[in-house]
């Protein structure tokens, strides 16, 4: 389980570096889409009972997203916290695709908060400071610290 999250986490970073060098060179070649889905220590703590359940359950939400988004869509896992990378995407389809994973994942007992989803468009960041950063992760880093993009429901 942990070892599939660090793989499934690398390939997502060489990804994303990949598709960071292709949109710097051809704007909007493949016009890449960025999803954030964080939990809160709270959110984890009250669907499980110890460290192991909570292993158990972010794992869960994990195989949801996988299950939910498409085969050429990319799920990575950073702690508590979700990353899934659209290399083919646009906002509208996106949008929709996010807005049914949140109302299908409480069946599952894996509730998804509004105000922790995150939507990104690349083409949007790329110009900017983006294209500056010396790693995928540090990319990752910059979208996490902006107060905006939160999914529009």
């Amino acid at each position: 389980m942990v070892l599939d999250d660090m793989s499934a986490h690398d390939r997502f970073l060489v990804l994303l570096e990949w598709i960071l060098a292709l949109e710097r060179r051809h704007h909007d070649a493949l016009e890449p889409g960025l999803v954030y889905i964080k939990y809160d220590e709270k959110d984890i703590r009250d669907l499980t009972f110890g460290a192991s359940d909570a292993a158990q359950k972010l794992s869960e939400v994990a195989d949801c997203l996988k299950d939910a988004f498409r085969g050429s869509d990319l799920i990575a896992r950073e702690g508590m916290s979700f990353w899934i990378l659209a290399p083919f995407s646009q906002i509208d389809p996106l949008i929709e695709k996010v807005r049914q994973v949140m109302a299908t994942a409480p069946q599952n007992g894996l509730a998804i908060a509004h105000s922790n989803v995150r939507l990104f468009m690349l083409r949007d960041h790329i110009g900017g400071p983006a294209g500056q950063f010396k790693s995928p992760q540090d990319f990752l880093d910059y979208l996490k610290a902006l107060p905006e993009a939160v999914l529009p429901l």
